[in-house]
């Protein structure tokens, strides 16, 4: 017997293309407007066995962002992703309408996705090429916006939570991180774009890619939680 594991909760890094992925996660997380169902998948190598990597070695992932639903609607987001996950054994065109297995059922499950990113970078799955008879499935909604925010305005909205004592500190880090064109996550206009860039990473030296690696880290935790303390620990 497997023993029972702990799935990871990964953030969205991968870029734009198509890839075979794995479905390795469901969690609700909590935003302004609502509760929201991250779906996540591993994006892995043509050999569909194997997890593709960024040139640092980190796994990339990708995910689907719905309306949290109890799944008993049948066009709700969610049920749109399962029937696009079945396989040709497993759909019946009259079971589809009476209901779909849970999402623990699709874990590890292996098909190919389309990937986008954002304008601010960050990245989701867009389509689903259905296993049962290799169609594009377009799974888009239209809660993503909420979803892939700029780290910078969302900064600005909660500055003011932070302990006075520790605003200085705190506006340097996204002065040297976050605006800053030299890093390898930030474009030539200044605009963070949630993707490393491997020429600029390696202009850099030791502290710069350290204090690269753990700043890009820190700031996909807060677009998603757009809790400062995922941010700046111990900030408020």
């Amino acid at each position: 017997v497997k023993p029972e594991i702990n799935k990871f909760t990964p953030y969205a890094n991968c870029p734009s293309g198509e890839y075979w992925a794995a479905f390795c996660n469901s969690e609700v997380k909590k935003y302004p407007k609502g509760e929201r169902e991250i779906l996540s998948f591993l994006i892995l190598n043509e050999d569909k066995k194997t997890p593709r990597q960024s040139n640092k070695e980190e796994a990339y992932y990708s995910v689907i962002v719905c309306n949290k639903s109890k799944g008993s609607s049948p066009k709700s987001k969610v049920n749109k992703i399962k029937n696009a996950m079945l396989t040709k054994e497993e759909y019946d065109p009259l079971d589809i309408h009476l209901g779909l297995p849970n999402l623990n059922y699709f874990f590890k499950r292996i098909m190919k996705v389309r990937v986008t990113a954002k304008e601010t970078g960050m990245n989701f799955i867009t389509h689903i090429q259905r296993p049962r008879d290799g169609q594009w499935e377009c799974i888009e909604g239209e809660f993503e916006g909420i979803y892939f925010k700029d780290p910078y305005k969302l900064y600005l909205k909660h500055k003011n939570k932070i302990r006075s004592i520790e605003r200085g500190g705190c506006q340097e880090e996204i002065e040297n991180c976050l605006l800053n064109t030299k890093m390898p996550f930030v474009n030539d206009d200044g605009k963070f774009t949630g993707r490393f860039d491997k020429q600029k990473y390696n202009k850099l030296d030791k502290y710069g890619k350290m204090r690269a690696d753990s700043f890009y880290k820190r700031v996909m935790k807060f677009i998603q939680s757009e809790d400062l303390n995922d941010l700046f620990p111990n900030c408020i």
